[in-house]
């Protein structure tokens, strides 16, 4: 699927000179880029993640056979996912996205070894190649997010996972539909068409937002992340991705006989939650007491506060009650629920 958007983006009205500078200036951590997330646009430069590049004869093929979830048959829709080991551990999450007749996978830079080791072990029975190409090509992922994300794109507008072929300032770019934890785009594409691209969208009116911001929406909305709150020893019941990231109804897969167990015949031991902070943010890894029992760890806080409150990620075991009180160091902890994030996935 092809829509450039050209002609919308190069007839939008240019922005006067002090407007360019305060936006050109806008600190990259901070409320601000945070408020821009939230109720502007906001540049997040997401470079840190792992791009490969899937060619040749069944490229979907190979990823219905090893992904937890199912490839869309639409050609421009993709999907997220996690590959597994054999005793259905989550070896890394990953977005595969549609790129004419190739897809693009990318993961956080902790699972991007486990991605291609493992999509490596399957390419040749399925003849595809698999190229890295945030080496080989020095691909990075650009994001820019919030409810004006789509007028700095001249309108556009995609659901989560797909994908279409747009020119933002002379640069051509791989564009994504996002929609958690914040929506908006992930642009693809080589570093330097990327650079023309930020800069084309800091004159249209976008913030700078940097890590500080991106991860308070993260962790505010309940969105967990490879690396800091799923590792290579949590199962998909354990992070609350089972809605999202795999499909009951297609083809075997490693790791899906326990990933079906545990969701029909069992809970797992320990779950991911959402919780609110009342109190000093305890740090990343602080363990949680109920009394004067252990019973979980936090995987992440929010490092900036909204509207006075701190949230954060983390594991409670099953034993756990949601009705007490939960501390981690000087903080009292309280569960929420969420639509989409964790500790929303209740499961007989």
């Amino acid at each position: 699927m092809e829509n450039t958007h050209t002609e919308e983006l190069e007839n939008m009205t240019p922005r006067k000179p002090h407007e360019r500078a305060a936006a050109e200036n806008t600190p990259h951590d901070g409320l601000a880029g945070y408020e821009a997330l939230k109720n502007g646009a906001a540049i997040v430069d997401r470079s840190g993640r792992s791009v490969l590049r899937l060619a040749g004869k069944d490229p979907v093929g190979l990823l219905d056979a090893v992904l937890t979830n199912q490839v869309p048959k639409e050609p421009s829709l993709g999907i997220y996912a996690a590959l597994l080991n054999p005793k259905g551990k989550i070896q890394t999450d990953l977005r595969a996205l549609k790129s004419g007749e190739d897809i693009l996978v990318d993961t956080e830079p902790e699972g991007a070894a486990a991605a291609r080791e493992i999509l490596g072990r399957y390419a040749p029975f399925s003849r595809v190649e698999i190229q890295d190409l945030s080496t080989d090509a020095s691909w990075a992922i650009l994001g820019l997010y919030g409810p004006r994300a789509g007028e700095l794109l001249g309108g556009l507008r995609l659901a989560e996972h797909e994908s279409a072929e747009i020119e933002v300032g002379g640069a051509r770019l791989l564009a994504a539909g996002v929609a958690i934890p914040v929506s908006g785009f992930d642009l693809l594409g080589p570093a330097d068409e990327l650079r023309a691209a930020r800069d084309y969208l800091l004159r249209a009116g976008a913030v700078l937002a940097g890590s500080d911001a991106y991860e308070t929406a993260r962790v505010e909305t309940g969105t967990p992340r490879f690396g800091s709150d799923i590792t290579p020893e949590n199962f998909p019941a354990e992070a609350g991705i089972l809605e999202r990231a795999v499909s009951f109804s297609k083809g075997c897969y490693p790791g899906q006989e326990t990933v079906a167990r545990m969701r029909y015949r069992g809970h797992p031991n320990k779950t991911l939650h959402r919780l609110a902070v009342e109190g000093p943010t305890p740090g990343a890894n602080a363990p949680i007491f109920q009394g004067d029992r252990e019973v979980g760890r936090i995987t992440s806080v929010t490092p900036l506060p909204v509207d006075d409150q701190g949230f954060a990620l983390g594991y409670l075991s099953r034993k756990a009650d949601p009705r007490g009180v939960l501390r981690a160091e000087a903080a009292v902890l309280r569960m929420l629920m969420s639509d989409r994030g964790p500790g929303s996935e209740r499961r007989a």
